[in-house]
């Protein structure tokens, strides 16, 4: 998906439907990371969750990845460049180096992709993590009809081709993370959870 035609009135289009409960799910736990000093940030939008990460991590430095140009450029203008290096890319392909990072944030963005996608980007994306690294994660629930007419106003404005959430959980499993921190909002619609690594990866069957 590329949010380029949309950008621009993102930020609106959710406080009309979710109001601020999208922003706290984002902001939950930014407050426990304040000692990451290596961030990766994947698909985190117009920088309004760059900029609370930076005030609570303010000594961090952050690759913030995003295939939108234009969420970049917002990004950008919000969150400021001393300590981000903002990349367009895929991040199915996009170079990462090995057991650098401590903070992995991906604030609704593994459910942009279906499950055969989504084994190997938390794969490729653990193997950048350090051994005692976290991972922040935002998504929605369920499968019910409001993540369904979300998915389908996202196929229409942004070309997504993913139609159902696919549970991140047992793959973050596999490679040796487990919940730490877990909050629901909106009658789990919504959910915020803290990662930490605590085992070395296990084989797949």
């Amino acid at each position: 998906m590329n949010c380029d035609p949309i950008a621009r009135w993102y930020r609106w289009f959710e406080y009309a439907g979710f109001g601020r409960a999208l922003e706290r799910r984002r902001e939950a736990f930014v407050s426990e990371v304040s000692d990451a000093r290596r961030i990766l940030a994947l698909g985190d939008g117009d920088g309004r969750a760059l900029a609370a990460l930076l005030a609570a991590a303010p000594h961090a430095c952050v690759d913030y990845i995003d295939l939108s140009a234009r969420m970049l450029e917002l990004a950008r203008a919000r969150a400021g460049t001393e300590h981000v290096a903002y990349r367009c890319e895929d991040a199915r392909t996009a170079p990462l180096p090995a057991t650098a990072y401590d903070l992995i944030v991906t604030h609704f963005f593994l459910d942009c992709f279906n499950e055969p996608d989504m084994g190997p980007l938390i794969a490729r994306l653990a193997d950048a993590a350090t051994p005692k690294a976290r991972w922040l994660v935002s998504e929605f629930r369920g499968n019910g009809w409001l993540v369904r007419a979300l998915y389908f106003f996202f196929r229409f404005t942004t070309g997504l081709r993913t139609r159902r959430l696919a549970d991140h959980h047992p793959i973050l499993k596999r490679h040796g993370f487990r919940v730490v921190r877990h909050e629901d909002a909106w009658r789990g619609l919504l959910a915020s959870e803290l990662w930490e690594r605590c085992a070395a990866p296990t084989a797949s069957v």
